[in-house]
């Protein structure tokens, strides 16, 4: 049996993802590096630390999704030999959703028991399971889940998998070939990113790996110590697996991040660096990569209440750990790559044939014994002699990249085709904008961002639109201050713009100030659910205005998730303890933060005013300490 590539529909339970919301203006981030964490790392050579980019704009938050899950259809990508059987998901930012054992069926990857998104990404929806590619900064990328193109390459009678996409917040091309030789039991990829700007730009690349997690599940690298983030505060270096043994993902106490030095000593960089996850029952999964793609980690979600909540909100009944590979050492550091280069490296996935009960070092040796250095040296070549390929298209991207080609800001390229996209209102819009038009109305929640975007911009008429966006672009390029000037003369010209006002309303640090931007903003567009759900927080220290607010609303309004806490809260506050117990036992809050308190906080508060020393009840315990 010979490799076949072909294009399937894939059944799978999942939420409605639901329209976009707001802009992406701020994120919730981890600390960015501190100066003991530099310390800590030491620099690498030709790898300089980049700043990491302002905001996640252009993008718009994907946050609109619930929790019923229901069986829908959707296209995938199929690479299959007589060894293995890789399904890739062109819809969901070409996550590679399961990576199958032919003879025995056996699924090397985790996968959930349905599609349920949750709040993790950069744009808020994000779900578990398979190996998803992040590109952008430190998160879950912007196209998690959203479509990428995909199509087929040939060269010497070797099909290649092609996938392609605008990635908005680098402004780059992501794209990466998925190669399964014949007779192989490895899939290997390659991604290949170009900086076709001018400027330097900060790369940020992990392939994140969902491995089913088991009592015997143990993980290992070509590694002694790690870099070790408990998400409290600096990073540190611990001996790896030693006492207690961290190797062991099921017994990890609570979440936490193993980064492996999997250089030497004096800093020389393993030629193959390499990460895999075995279990007693059989073999688990590996990842190898080429020299360049440096980093390795363990991710664990532990075994606190907290913990195995987030695992079955995510998951259903399965639960997971995570290898990673990455561009850097840590997921604190951004990599600057210099304007008119090309970021490319080989990475492998399949089984791990390491048996889970020897000892470390004996693991080690067997592993670097049997890594692939003349398959990887070859599907380098194969890599290299179809980059310039057109491919069969058989899955098309979403319509930024055509928007990019046509304002002609980004070349042509027939190896990553963006010209049969389709293109909706908001991408014509954009396109009339980069012809010398004047941003409508239908761009107010549509940022751009980059100088080409800005050069067109500032050649539109003076307006309250054009000062809307250049604040956009402000805000993206870390320029907060200058960006409030620019939406203040929104305020002067056109008073009733709510995206000015919602974008005020973020980046002022008086609290009263942002009450009174978000109430206006509300009043300018009061049919809108994220403006509602917003003017509501920034009331909560007036409880009687937020009753006030939500018994005017319509049933289905005031039954959204995050009206029900901001009523729940006013309740506590006014004392209507019955009402809002009523409104708590069922709270639920489909896009919670991974580390926001504010079910824990809602209950705090109704146990500090009826004096109940009940514990924090199962359905609101989400705290990962």
């Amino acid at each position: 049996m010979g490799t076949v590539i072909r294009r399937i529909d894939v059944t799978v339970s999942m939420a409605a993802l639901g329209p976009e919301g707001l802009p992406a203006l701020k994120i919730q981030q981890p600390p960015d590096l501190s100066p003991s964490d530099r310390e800590l790392l030491g620099e690498q050579e030709g790898r300089g630390l980049a700043d990491r980019p302002a905001s996640a704009l252009p993008y718009r938050h994907q946050n609109h999704y619930g929790r019923e899950l229901s069986p829908r259809s959707i296209p995938g990508i199929e690479l299959s030999n007589e060894h293995l059987r890789a399904v890739f998901l062109p819809s969901f930012g070409g996550r590679l959703w399961s990576l199958q054992e032919v003879p025995t069926g056996r699924e090397l990857l985790f996968q959930p028991d349905g599609i349920q998104f949750g709040n993790l990404a950069l744009r808020d929806a994000w779900f578990s399971g398979g190996i998803e590619f992040n590109l952008g900064m430190t998160g879950h990328w912007g196209l998690t889940s959203a479509p990428v193109g995909a199509g087929i390459v040939e060269v010497d009678g070797q099909q290649v998998l092609r996938m392609w996409a605008w990635e908005r917040l680098t402004r780059m091309v992501w794209r990466m070939d998925a190669w399964l030789p014949e007779d192989s039991r490895l899939l290997y990829t390659s991604p290949r990113i170009t900086n076709h700007h001018e400027s330097a730009t900060p790369l940020y690349w992990w392939s994140n790996a969902a491995v089913p997690l088991h009592e015997s599940s143990r993980v290992f690298a070509p590694a002694r110590t790690a870099v070790f983030n408990n998400y409290e505060g600096d990073l540190e270096r611990v001996a790896y697996p030693d006492a207690p043994d961290r190797s062991r993902p099921a017994t990890a106490p609570r979440a936490v991040d193993y980064f492996f030095d999997t250089a030497t000593a004096d800093r020389v960089r393993h030629p193959a660096p390499w990460v895999a996850g075995v279990t007693d029952d059989g073999p688990g999964l590996l990842l190898v990569s080429s020299s360049e793609l440096r980093g390795k980690k363990m991710f664990v979600w532990g075994n606190t209440r907290g913990g195995g909540k987030w695992q079955r909100w995510l998951n259903g009944a399965g639960r997971y750990y995570e290898l990673q590979s990455g561009w850097a050492r840590t997921q604190k550091e951004h990599i600057s790559l210099p304007g008119g280069t090309t970021a490319t490296w080989v990475e492998a996935y399949g089984g791990a044939l390491i048996d889970a009960s020897v000892s470390y070092e004996a693991a080690i040796r067997s592993m670097e014994e049997s890594l692939p250095w003349v398959d990887m040296a070859e599907a380098r070549s194969i890599f290299d002699r179809v980059a310039d390929a057109a491919p069969e298209v058989l899955h098309q991207p979403d319509g930024w990249g055509r928007v990019e080609v046509e304002a002609g800001f980004l070349p042509h390229d027939a190896a990553t085709p963006f010209d049969r996209a389709a293109l909706d209102e908001e991408h014509h819009a954009w396109l009339a904008v980069a012809a010398g038009g004047t941003p409508s109305a239908l761009l107010d929640r549509s940022p751009q961002t980059g100088v080409e975007w800005k050069a067109s911009v500032l050649a539109s008429a003076p307006g309250a639109r054009r000062s809307l966006h250049l604040g956009y672009l402000a805000w993206a390029n870390g320029e907060p201050e200058v960006a409030q000037q620019h939406w203040r003369e929104v305020l002067n010209d056109d008073a009733a713009n709510a995206m000015a006002l919602h974008a005020l309303t973020l980046c002022t640090q008086d609290g009263w100030d942002a009450f009174d931007f978000a109430e206006r903003a509300h009043e300018a567009a009061p049919e809108d659910d994220d403006l509602l759900v917003e003017y509501l927080q920034r009331a909560a220290t007036v409880p009687t205005l937020v009753i006030s607010v939500v018994e005017g609303l319509a049933p289905a309004r005031r039954a959204l998730p995050r009206v029900r806490l901001a009523e729940a809260r006013a309740l506590v506050a006014l004392g209507r303890l019955m009402e809002a117990e009523r409104i708590i036992a069922t709270l639920e809050l489909p896009n919670l933060r991974e580390i926001s308190t504010e079910l824990a906080d809602v209950w705090a508060d109704y146990a500090a005013a009826t004096g109940t020393r009940d514990w924090l009840p199962e359905h609101l315990d989400f705290a990962m300490g």
